[in-house]
């Protein structure tokens, strides 16, 4: 078992992080035991059982079209820095909706 990770997930300038603590709403997906949202990132922090997974989900919302890049998102436990795991960042695209 791993406990006490800390997920932390940076989103690029011009993407609005919708708290769902303060709405209400939810993301769906996993439930953390804590999350922590920022301007430009959140802070999710959970304990992970052996043989499981989990899946956690961020409302966003883009302010403006184009490229961005999103960067790395990394976790680690909190008290054993031997335990991490980083996926690389990547650039991603905002385009324009076809609903009316």
């Amino acid at each position: 078992d791993y406990n006490e990770l800390a997920l932390n997930q940076i989103f690029p300038s011009g993407w609005e992080i919708h708290n769902t603590r303060v709405t209400g709403g939810t993301a769906g997906g996993d439930i953390p035991e804590y999350q922590d949202f920022r301007d430009d990132r959140v802070y999710t922090f959970f304990d992970l059982p052996k043989g499981k997974h989990k899946v956690f989900r961020i409302l966003l919302n883009s302010s403006y079209l184009g490229r961005y890049y999103l960067p790395a998102i990394s976790v680690e436990a909190m008290y054993d820095k031997q335990v991490s795991a980083r996926k690389k960042g990547q650039w991603v695209e905002v385009h324009a909706s076809n609903d009316n």
